[in-house]
């Protein structure tokens, strides 16, 4: 059993556009969260880069990025990420809907104050990797999209993994307890009762580590093994959004899953 090389990039880019479309849209929903009031004021956070704040690139940036014109671009995102979720699009249409998507992410990210969530990231590399095969979709551009897809993906989850068996609140599961916790990222409920059954807390945070650890044997295990690395990574990123808002993070992550599934399938 094999995957080609076109469906698995066609299924990556449905599932990236679906992170697109989902993240863009919380966006557009709560338009407050941007305004010239908010923590993300724009023209407070120009000033941080003196290149933002005046001269020709402060005028084009704040055409972009001031408030209520950065929903436009907001809005731009979600349209086209909409547009590559729903076609299958080849030639230049193709290529301008992923540059539009680019484009439209990169920009908000110049906004923050703060570095942007892994989800963003993640679906940033991705559609930068498949607009580079769009431009020049050959069969060896299209499998080394995949491979690097997939290789970065399992990348991004051994690097996660590592940092915290090296991480004491980790090991011991206090950390799970404390994240869960926080008002931006947590499930106040859920922390109380992990922060009373402390074995449960620690047995569900190396678990975690595990998991994220030893993703990348997903490449070199049996193709049989497969499905369980894909239902356990689904499983977490669920849990992810439930417990703690991270909607992106089921899409971003999943979407790098057919790269995957292709490199294994080999």
């Amino acid at each position: 059993m094999s995957l080609a090389p076109g469906t698995a990039l066609r299924w990556v880019e449905v599932l990236a556009s679906a992170g697109v479309l989902v993240s863009s849209l919380e966006y557009l929903a709560r338009p407050r969260a941007l305004d010239d009031t908010s923590l993300a004021s724009w023209p407070v956070l120009r000033l941080r880069h003196r290149s933002r704040s005046t001269g020709v690139t402060g005028a084009v940036l704040n055409l972009a990025l001031a408030f209520p014109a950065v929903l436009v671009t907001y809005a731009v995102r979600a349209a086209a990420a909409a547009a590559l979720a729903a076609t299958t699009l080849h030639g230049p249409l193709h290529v301008v809907l992923l540059g539009l998507v680019v484009a439209s992410t990169c920009l908000p990210a110049l906004r923050g104050g703060c570095g942007c969530e892994g989800s963003d990231q993640v679906l940033m590399i991705v559609f930068c990797t498949l607009l580079l095969v769009a431009v020049h979709p050959s069969p060896t551009a299209m499998r080394l999209g995949l491979w690097f897809i997939a290789l970065h993906a399992c990348l991004a989850y051994c690097v996660s993994g590592i940092y915290k068996v090296t991480s004491r609140v980790w090991q011991d599961g206090t950390g799970l307890v404390g994240v869960l916790g926080t008002r931006s990222l947590g499930t106040p409920s859920v922390a109380a009762w992990l922060a009373a059954h402390p074995a449960t807390a620690r047995r569900l945070s190396n678990g975690v580590v595990l998991f994220e650890t030893l993703f990348p044997l997903a490449l070199a295990a049996p193709a049989t093994w497969l499905p369980y690395f894909v239902f356990a990574g689904i499983g977490f990123h669920l849990c992810c959004a439930v417990l703690m808002g991270l909607n992106c993070f089921v899409w971003a992550f999943t979407a790098t899953y057919p790269a995957i599934a292709y490199v294994v399938l080999l």
